[in-house]
């Protein structure tokens, strides 16, 4: 698991804020950085997020990597995203302390 999957792994599962994760991504030398007006995840919906053993189990609030600089703040229910349907293209979801592919609004698991 890389640096950066290990730190919003830990955002998304509640154990740290995103300013202290911010800092954890400087000092893990890494580009990336969550912005307090998009990726804000609340403590209601990180109470309200739970994941289970498979995809399909997965509901509530995570940040989705699209490939583009920034991450964007999404709701899952069942395993799949509400709003947003990347159809062929693949992107990420960090939701419950998990990393998951995203194909079209469905969930998948990662090999990591």
């Amino acid at each position: 698991m890389s640096k950066t999957t290990e730190i919003l792994n830990k955002y998304t599962s509640g154990e740290v804020c995103l300013e202290d994760t911010n800092e954890a991504l400087k000092k893990a030398e890494s580009n990336l950085r969550l912005d307090p007006e998009r990726n804000a995840i609340t403590a209601e919906e990180l109470a309200a997020t739970t994941v289970g053993d498979t995809p399909a189990q997965a509901n509530g609030w995570g940040l989705m990597d699209h490939g583009a600089s920034c991450m964007e703040k999404v709701q899952v229910v069942g395993g799949h995203t509400v709003n947003v349907d990347m159809g062929s293209e693949l992107a990420y979801v960090f939701i419950g302390g998990r990393k998951y592919k995203l194909i079209g609004t469905e969930l998948q698991t990662v090999a990591e």
